[in-house]
C-alpha cells in the first residue's frame, strides 16, 4: 500500500494546536472546528446570526477567507421546495367517494376558507359525517397545508427585499452570557502536544487554514521556518463560553427536514428522490451534509506565542508589516480595540494579541453530521415506492 506522506509543518503545527484546545477547553474530537480568521463580531443580531447560517466544511479549520460555505437557510429552503405530499394521500386515506363529498361540502362554503384553516373544517365536517375517517383525515391534510404554508413562507424570504433568517438568541443575549462566564486558558508547546488527529470527526482532514498572518500560504518559507520552530502559547480567555444554534422556528421546522433526510421516495420528494437526496444529504455532493450545534466564544483574549526561530531582519519586517491582519492562531486583525504586537529579541518572535471587553471572538465551532443534527439514523433508507 502506498504511504501517507507526512504534514507539512504548518499543518503538523495546526494539528497540534487542535488537540491543544481540545485538552485545553475541554472540547471533544468528534465535534469540535477551529474558525480562522476570528475577527470581532459586529455588535448586532444579524452579524451574529451570519456566524451561526453556515454549512461548514469536512475540515478541522475552517478558514472562512479561503473556503466559500454555504448558508444554512438556503440548503434548507433549497430541500423544503424539493418536497411534495400530493392530494392523492388524502385521497387515499379517506376514500375517493368521502373525497367527493367533501369536495362538494367545502366548494359551497361561503366565505371560502383559507387553506391553513381547512384541516380544521374538515375535521367538524368529517366528525358529523365520517368520524371513522376524521383523525386520519385531518392528519394527512395537516400535512398537505403544513408543507405548502412552509413553503409559501420561504419563498417570501427572496424578497424583494430579501430577508434575514432570524435565529433564537442575539447579541445582547450573548454579551450577557459572556459576562457570567468564567475565565480559562489555553497553554500549547509543540514539543510536547501531539499532532496525531486521526481520531477526530474528519479522520484526520484539516486544510485550508492560513500560514503565520492572515492570507500567508501554509507553504510560505517564513511561516515554514516558523512552523519547523519551537512553538509556545499562552492564551487568557477573559470569558469563555458555547453559545447554541437554534434556527427561529418561525421558518425552521426540523420535522420536514428529517423527513426529507428519512426518505427518498415520493413523497415526500416532489420528482426523482435519489437525485435530490444526493444532492442535500449525500457523502459525495451533497450541500447539507453538517450543521452547526453551537458556537464557542470567547472574550477579552490575551494570546502571547513565542517561537525559538531566529528569523532575518527581512523576516523580521515582513511579519511586522503583517501583524495587523491578525497572527496565527488566532487570526483577530488589529482594530476596534484588538492590539497586535510582533516583537523580536535576538530573531525570536513574540507576538502578543489583545481583545477587548464587549467583542465577542467565535474562534470555534462544534459540527454535528445531518442525521446526528436531526436526531436520524446515520444511514437514511433507501427503499423505493410509496410510503
Amino acid at each position: 500500500m502506498p504511504t501517507v506522506p507526512p504534514p507539512d509543518p504548518m499543518a503538523e503545527l495546526q494539528n497540534r494546536w487542535y488537540n491543544a484546545v481540545l485538552r485545553s477547553l475541554p472540547a471533544s474530537p468528534s465535534t469540535t472546528q477551529l474558525i480562522q480568521p476570528a475577527p470581532p463580531v459586529e455588535l448586532s443580531d444579524t452579524a451574529l446570526w451570519a456566524r451561526e447560517n453556515v454549512v461548514p466544511p469536512a475540515s478541522l479549520t475552517f478558514n472562512r477567507q479561503l473556503v466559500e460555505s454555504t448558508t444554512f437557510f438556503d440548503e434548507y429552503t433549497t430541500v423544503i421546495q424539493a418536497l411534495s405530499v400530493p392530494e392523492s394521500t388524502f385521497v387515499a386515506v379517506i376514500g375517493s367517494g368521502v373525497h367527493q363529498e367533501w369536495l362538494v361540502y367545502v366548494r359551497g362554503l361561503t366565505p371560502q376558507p383559507d387553506e391553513d384553516r381547512l384541516p380544521d373544517v374538515f375535521y367538524a365536517w368529517a366528525m358529523s359525517h365520517h368520524p371513522d375517517i376524521a383523525d386520519e383525515g385531518v392528519s394527512a391534510l395537516r400535512d398537505i397545508t403544513r408543507l405548502r404554508a412552509l413553503q409559501r413562507l420561504l419563498r417570501s424570504y427572496q424578497g424583494p427585499p430579501p430577508k434575514i433568517a432570524e435565529y433564537l438568541g442575539g447579541i445582547r443575549g450573548l454579551l450577557s452570557v459572556l459576562k457570567n462566564s468564567s475565565s480559562t486558558t489555553i497553554s500549547f508547546d509543540s514539543t510536547t502536544t501531539s499532532g496525531d488527529v486521526s481520531g477526530t470527526w474528519t479522520r484526520g482532514v484539516n486544510k485550508d487554514f492560513s500560514g503565520l498572518w492572515a492570507g500567508a500560504g501554509q507553504l510560505d518559507t517564513t511561516t515554514a521556518r516558523f512552523a519547523r520552530s519551537v512553538v509556545t502559547v499562552k492564551a487568557d480567555l477573559g470569558a469563555y463560553a458555547l453559545w447554541t444554534v437554534n434556527p427561529d422556528p418561525c421558518w425552521y421546522d426540523s420535522s420536514q427536514l428529517h423527513v426529507a433526510y428519512t426518505k427518498q421516495t415520493i413523497p415526500p420528494w416532489a420528482s426523482n428522490p435519489r437525485l435530490h437526496w444526493d444532492m442535500a444529504f449525500g457523502e459525495k455532493s451533497g450541500k447539507l451534509q453538517r450543521a452547526i450545534a453551537s458556537l464557542i466564544m470567547v472574550e477579552r483574549l490575551t494570546s502571547v506565542v513565542t517561537s525559538d526561530a531566529a528569523f532575518s531582519p527581512e523576516d523580521q519586517q515582513v511579519i511586522k508589516a503583517k501583524a495587523a491582519a491578525g497572527l496565527w492562531p488566532f487570526f483577530v486583525p488589529t482594530g476596534d480595540g484588538v492590539t497586535n504586537k510582533a516583537d523580536f529579541d535576538g530573531g525570536r518572535l513574540r507576538i502578543e494579541t489583545t481583545t477587548p471587553t464587549g467583542r465577542p471572538l467565535v474562534i470555534g465551532a462544534h459540527v454535528l453530521p445531518i442525521a446526528r443534527y436531526l436526531g436520524a439514523s446515520s444511514t437514511a433508507p433507501r427503499g423505493t415506492g410509496r410510503h
